[in-house]
C-alpha cells in the first residue's frame, strides 16, 4: 500500500512538473505568443489552473490519507482490545478505502453490541435508574423507573426529575449540586405503595473531567426500614416491660420487708421467755425461715435497684478489718457446726483506713464466704486482701491516693466445672436443681456481687475444677489518705471461741 501512496506521489508531480515546463515554454516564446495572439492568454491561463488543480488534489488527497490512517490505528487498537470481535479475522484490504470501511463497520457493530449489553443490564436491574441535566429534566429512564411512577419512558424523556421539582432532594435546581450524595425520599409508587426509597446521585463527567449529566439509583429499603421499626418497638417495649418489673420487685420487695422484720423480731422477743424444748425448736425455724425469707427480699430488691440504676454508691473512711472482722463473725458458728474453719491472711502492707463503700464491700464478701462455707464438706475458707497503689504520678505527698483493693475467697470445696463457670453470674441461675434442694437459695448473690464490682470500677473472676476447690477474686477501686495510721473507732475484742482466725502474713 505505501507503494502505491509513493507511486501516485511521483505520477502527480511529474504531471505538475510537465505543466509547469509547457507554461515556461509558452510564456518565454515569442514567436509562438505572436503566432497564437490571444490563444496564447487562454493557454497559459489553462496551464496555470491545470497546475494549481493537480497540486489541490494532491494536498487533498494527502490530508485524507491522513485522516484515514488515523481511522486505521483507531480501528486496530479496537481489534486488539476485543479479539473475540466479529472482524478479528479481516487482514488489510489492498483498497485501502474499502479495508478502512470495513474496519469502521466493525468497529460500529461493536459499539452496537456494547450498548444493547449496556441497555440489558440496566432494564433487567430492579433498582430505579435514570440520568438528568444540571437543569433537572430526565435524558434516559429504565424500565424499572417508569413502571414506579407508572409512566411510559419515551414520557419520561425531556421531563423534570420528578425528586428533584418536589423538593425532596437536599438540594435545589439551582443550587451547586454535589458530584456524589446519599439520600433517602417516602414515596407512593403507581399502586399506591407507600415505600422508602434510597437515592445514590453522582455527576457522569468526560475524559476532561467536566460534568456531562447526573444518575441516580433509587434502591428500595422499605422491608429494612419496616424491621427497623419493628426492632425498636420490640426494644422499647422490652425496657419498659423491664422498668415496670424492677418498679414493681421495688414496691413488693418493701412491703414484704415489713412483716418479715415482725416475724423475725418477735420471734426472737419470744424465744426469750420460758418454753419448752419443743416450743424453743418451732421459735428456731420460725426464726430461720424469717432470716431466709429476709435474705431472698433484700437480694431481690437489690438487683431491682441495680437493673433501675437506682442502686448508690456511698463512699467514706472505714476499718478494711473491722469489715473482715464482721464478715468472719457472721459465718464463725456455721462453720464451727460444720466442722470448717475460717482464716483471714491480710498483706502487712495494707493502709488500715480505706474509702470507699464499707456496706457493699461488706455485701460482696458476705455473698462469696457464705457460699464458700455453704458448699464446703470439709477444710475451709481463706480470705486473702491485698492491694495497690494507683496513679503514682499524683505523688506520694496527695492528701488522697486511689487505691485497689484486690480480694480472693478461696475454699476446699468439690469445684465447678469449667463448662458450668459462665452460668454462675446469671440471674437465678444454679448448677443443678439438686443444690436448691440441698442447700437453698436462688442463685442471687454473685449476680449482685458482679454488679457491685462494676458499680465500684472493678471487677471479678473465678477460677475452679473439680475437685480442687474454688478461687473467686475481685478487685474494687477506693482510695486511701495520707497519714490514716491508726483505725477511727475502738476494734472489738476477737471472738473467743476461735472459730474466725485473723492472720497478717
Amino acid at each position: 500500500m505505501q507503494v502505491n501512496i509513493r507511486r501516485q506521489t511521483l505520477m502527480i508531480l511529474g504531471l505538475a512538473a510537465s505543466l509547469t515546463v509547457a507554461l515556461l515554454v509558452v510564456a518565454f516564446d515569442e514567436s509562438l505568443r505572436e503566432k497564437l495572439g490571444t490563444t496564447y492568454w487562454v493557454i497559459g491561463l489553462s496551464l496555470i489552473g491545470s497546475i494549481l488543480l493537480v497540486l489541490t488534489g494532491y494536498v487533498f488527497d494527502r490530508s485524507l490519507h491522513s485522516k484515514l490512517k488515523e481511522i486505521n490505528q483507531q480501528a486496530t487498537k479496537a481489534r486488539e482490545e476485543d479479539p473475540r470481535g466479529d472482524g478479528g479475522g479481516l487482514g488489510d484490504d489492498p483498497d485501502e478505502i474499502m479495508g478502512l470501511a470495513r474496519k469502521i463497520e466493525q468497529m460500529a457493530r461493536s459499539l452496537q453490541k456494547s450498548e444493547a449489553s449496556y441497555r440489558a443490564i440496566v432494564e433487567d436491574q430492579a433498582d430505579l435508574i435514570c440520568r438528568y441535566k444540571s437543569d433537572g429534566r430526565l435524558t434516559f429512564a429504565n424500565g424499572a423507573y417508569a413502571s414506579f411512577f407508572g409512566r411510559r419512558r419515551q414520557d419520561l424523556a425531556g421531563q423534570p426529575w420528578s425528586i428533584l421539582s418536589s423538593g425532596l432532594t437536599p438540594w435545589k435546581v439551582l443550587d451547586h449540586w454535589p458530584e456524589s450524595a446519599t439520600f433517602e425520599t417516602a414515596l407512593t409508587n403507581a399502586d399506591g405503595r407507600a415505600c422508602v426509597i434510597q437515592w445514590t446521585h453522582r455527576a457522569i463527567t468526560d475524559r476532561e473531567g467536566q460534568i456531562i449529566e447526573y444518575q441516580a439509583v433509587g434502591h428500595d429499603i422499605s422491608v429494612r426500614k419496616q424491621a427497623e421499626l419493628a426492632l425498636r418497638e420490640a426494644k422499647e417495649a422490652a425496657e419498659s416491660a423491664d422498668r415496670a418489673k424492677s418498679e414493681f420487685l421495688a414496691i413488693v420487695s418493701h412491703e414484704i420487708r415489713t412483716p418479715i422484720n415482725g416475724i423475725v423480731g418477735f420471734s426472737r422477743l419470744l424465744r426469750e421467755t420460758p418454753l419448752t424444748a419443743d416450743q424453743i425448736a418451732h421459735i428456731e425455724t420460725i426464726q430461720r425461715c424469717g432470716l431466709s425469707l429476709e435474705t431472698l427480699v433484700s437480694d431481690i430488691l437489690d438487683l431491682s435497684k441495680i437493673e433501675a440504676g437506682r442502686l448508690e454508691i456511698h463512699a467514706g473512711p472505714f476499718s478494711l478489718r473491722d469489715c473482715i472482722d464482721d464478715v468472719v463473725c457472721l459465718f464463725a458458728e456455721r462453720a464451727h457446726r460444720s466442722g470448717l474453719h475460717i482464716d483471714v491472711e491480710i498483706d502487712p502492707a495494707m493502709p488500715p483506713i480505706l474509702h470507699g463503700d464499707q456496706n457493699r464491700l461488706r455485701q460482696i464478701l458476705t455473698n462469696l464466704v457464705g457460699n464458700a462455707v455453704k458448699f464446703t464438706e470439709q477444710g475451709g475458707v481463706t480470705i486473702r486482701l491485698r492491694g495497690q497503689m494507683l496513679d503514682s504520678s499524683r505523688g506520694r505527698d496527695a492528701d488522697e491516693r486511689p487505691f485497689q483493693l484486690i480480694c480472693e475467697v478461696i475454699d476446699t470445696g468439690p469445684g465447678i466445672p469449667a463448662d458450668q463457670i459462665p452460668r454462675l453470674f446469671r440471674s437465678f441461675s444454679q448448677l443443678d436443681s439438686s443444690t436448691t434442694r440441698r442447700h437453698g437459695g436462688t442463685g442471687l448473690g454473685l449476680v449482685i456481687s458482679k454488679r457491685l464490682c462494676e458499680l465500684m470500677q472493678g471487677h471479678i473472676e473465678v477460677q475452679s475444677a473439680p475437685g480442687r476447690g474454688s478461687t473467686f477474686r475481685f478487685d474494687l477501686r477506693m482510695a486511701c489518705q495520707r497519714g490514716d495510721t491508726v483505725e477511727p473507732f475502738p476494734r472489738p475484742a476477737a471472738p473467743a471461741s476461735g472459730l474466725g482466725t485473723l492472720r497478717a502474713v
